[in-house]
């Protein structure tokens, strides 16, 4: 029986047979243990079919879940981040499932899938966040289409929604400066963590990612090449970058390289009770447990608290009061794209493009006395 129970655990397994491959002359065998009851190894079975062997035959009729299995199942397989898996499975359990439980995958039309996205305008979401949504459940269809369910994706049909520029947040100078005033010496680390950030540009993930490792004191540089990023299951890991870009190394001036290497020292004495490498200790790290985004968040609300003079923005924000820095001071968007690790100029440009028209108006006032 394709469908037994286990007479050494008393769980039930699956064991299919995809026949004769076609390259080693071998039989094809899968066998799937440790599942629970007969109803779940008889519902698992056409599954694993088709993710073992390509077989849809015992598939009796193709629901919305079992396209998202097997797109999950191909993501897993084409080492997709654990981040990027629980996202999309997010969207998939707040927005697909209860809408298409029922829905006869291989009818849905390009009308049906209108009538669909009309249902995520009236729930106020941004354009860019119903087109994300749509990506996603064309990546469905075009999964339901490899496998030979239907013959066409209906999502293709759908035009993107127009989407509004992003408002872009940041601090001037005066403005971090300020802030920078309001911290109190035990709260030093995190005050540090919040000028690199703003010298930088970095993200968040990458700064708590940083070790003394990855700092050159004699190139007076930065190195990116992994960032820290929370799982699913509340745990903390380090990931590398999402691009080829995103490792990068990043330039900063002396009196920041100089306070660094007065940080590592006293770093040492809090810490070396603790640490067998202190070369491998997070740069801003102050306690023996990993300095993660929760008490980064923590120290920024506390120290916002003190005053009503400054206007509200994310830590993420200092990323793009670096880039306003920079044009500011007459950076290309080369050099602005080199530093944040972008991974096409464009994504420089849509981002951050609203902020150079006093540059055209430079350039503008330079052609007056030409002609």
């Amino acid at each position: 029986m394709t469908v037994r129970k286990d007479k050494q655990t008393g769980l039930w397994l699956i064991d299919i047979s995809g026949g004769v491959n076609p390259v080693t002359g071998k039989r094809r065998r899968h066998i799937k243990r440790g599942i629970k009851t007969r109803r779940e190894a008889i519902t698992l079975e056409p599954q694993l079919r088709i993710q073992k062997f390509g077989d849809s035959s015992k598939i009796k009729g193709i629901t919305i879940d079992l396209l998202y299995t097997l797109t999950q199942e191909e993501d897993k397989n084409n080492h997709r981040r654990d981040t990027y898996l629980h996202t999309q499975e997010v969207y998939y359990r707040k927005h697909f499932m209860g809408y298409f439980e029922n829905a006869k995958i291989d009818k849905l039309t390009p009308k049906d899938m209108e009538i669909f996205r009309q249902t995520l305008i009236k729930k106020n979401l941004e354009a860019s966040t119903i087109n994300r949504l749509m990506a996603q459940l064309s990546k469905l269809f075009n999964t339901a289409v490899k496998q030979g369910f239907r013959p066409d994706n209906p999502c293709l049909a759908l035009r993107k929604l127009p989407e509004s520029p992003k408002t872009i947040n940041y601090w001037t100078l005066d403005e971090f400066n300020t802030f920078m005033s309001l911290f109190e010496i035990e709260e030093y680390p995190y005050q540090l963590f919040f000028k690199v950030a703003f010298s930088t540009g970095m993200r968040k993930g990458e700064l708590l990612a940083l070790t003394w490792e990855d700092v050159d004191f004699s190139r007076q540089t930065i190195n990116v090449n992994k960032t820290l990023v929370r799982l699913p299951d509340g745990q903390m890991s380090f990931h590398p970058p999402k691009t080829k870009s995103g490792y990068r190394s990043i330039t900063i001036h002396k009196s920041l390289t100089q306070e660094l290497q007065a940080w590592r020292d006293k770093q040492k004495e809090l810490l070396m009770p603790y640490c067998e490498d202190p070369n491998t200790l997070q740069l801003f790290q102050f306690i023996p447990e990993p300095l993660n985004e929760f008490r980064v968040k923590r120290a920024f609300d506390k120290v916002m608290s003190r005053t009503d003079k400054l206007k509200e923005i994310r830590i993420h924000d200092f990323r793009h009061s670096h880039v306003a820095l920079l044009i500011e001071n007459e950076e290309s968007p080369y050099v602005i794209k080199e530093r944040l690790g972008h991974k096409s100029i464009k994504t420089t440009y849509n981002t951050y493009g609203h902020l150079y028209p006093n540059r055209q108006k430079s350039l503008s006032d330079k052609l007056d006395g030409l002609f």
